[in-house]
């Protein structure tokens, strides 16, 4: 079955990396001298592992939200994360940071360093709150994306038109990208929060029943949720920080994935990843196929069909 699978998936990849305005010869995709062969292997190709990589990301940090805090609402979008990514992003378009350092660009940075410093106040703010560890971050994290919000449309207020034209694309989502420059810290950030769900996830299959009950057990609950917390906000913001926010694939992915296969959280860990990377890239393959003027970003295509399938789910649930 695993064969099967990883068969499966590399032909999904293969296939998504011809879909585009302009149609590939896969017979030309060998000559290194064609036009072809560099659109399929400084284009396609990196486009295909990045919104695989970033779906999978997105699908299992969602996942692991709505676990460790027992609410099917918790994503990194709820908890802050995104909005201060998009806002360190905007900063650096507002001042003009053009230029990049390490071989990233000042709005990657940015975007990290808004993501980070936002894991950093929800953590300090969490501690001077009288509450339950799970309350406080979520109410932290709601307040802090009003605040981030408030202030992006300030930004918005003093750009100008070109400023205003990148803040926007960058708000909606992209996985534009040339080269595999982008693809190394969102391969980083897969390869950590995979290895750090699968090493809990004993753990996570106790505080998904409650955080009592793994207490009972013998679970740190408040080292676990830190740690994991920490874990996951960072690689969501390496990733939101070089493709923007791409919602809904970490709300909706866990719910099916948990409506089709009845198992424990440490059973479809795995499953959740791959299914998160299949639908960003199906809707991917959808965004770069339509016959549109310019492309459409794929964060629209994700927030279109996220929201016909969260509203189907809530129908269909029968409690």
């Amino acid at each position: 079955m695993r064969i099967f699978w990883f068969f499966f998936i590399s032909l999904i990849l293969l296939l998504s990396s011809f879909v585009g305005k302009v149609d590939l010869n896969i017979l030309k995709i060998f000559q290194t001298s064609s036009i072809d062969y560099q659109i399929f292997t400084q284009i396609r190709l990196p486009r295909t592992i990045l919104a695989f990589l970033s779906g999978g990301i997105l699908a299992l940090s969602g996942l692991l939200f709505q676990t460790l805090f027992r609410n099917p609402l918790t994503t990194p979008f709820t908890l802050g994360i995104s909005s201060g990514a998009t806002l360190g992003a905007a900063i650096a378009i507002i001042f003009g940071f053009s230029s990049s350092f390490l071989g990233f660009s000042f709005v990657t940075l940015f975007g990290f360093f808004g993501a980070l410093s936002t894991v950093a106040l929800i953590y300090f703010f969490s501690k001077k709150l009288p509450s339950s560890s799970d309350h406080r971050l979520i109410l932290v994290g709601i307040a802090l994306s009003f605040l981030y919000s408030s202030a992006l449309l300030i930004l918005y207020y003093l750009s100008d038109f070109q400023e205003s034209y990148l803040i926007l694309r960058f708000t909606m989502g992209s996985l534009l990208t040339v080269g595999y420059g982008d693809i190394l810290p969102v391969l980083i950030s897969a390869v950590v929060i995979l290895f750090a769900s699968i090493k809990y996830k004993h753990q996570l299959k106790l505080l998904s029943i409650s955080g009592e009950f793994a207490f009972l057990k013998g679970v740190n609950v408040e080292k676990i949720l830190i740690t994991l917390f920490i874990i996951i906000s960072l690689a969501v913001g390496v990733l939101v920080s070089i493709v923007g926010p791409i919602s809904f694939i970490g709300l909706i992915i866990p719910h099916i994935v948990r409506s089709v296969i009845k198992k424990s959280v440490d059973k479809i860990i795995i499953t959740t990843f791959l299914t998160g990377g299949l639908f960003l890239l199906l809707c991917d393959s959808v965004s770069r196929s339509l016959p549109t003027i310019s492309e459409i970003p794929v964060g629209i295509i994700t927030s279109f069909v996220g929201g016909i399938v969260f509203v189907y789910i809530l129908l269909s649930r029968k409690k």
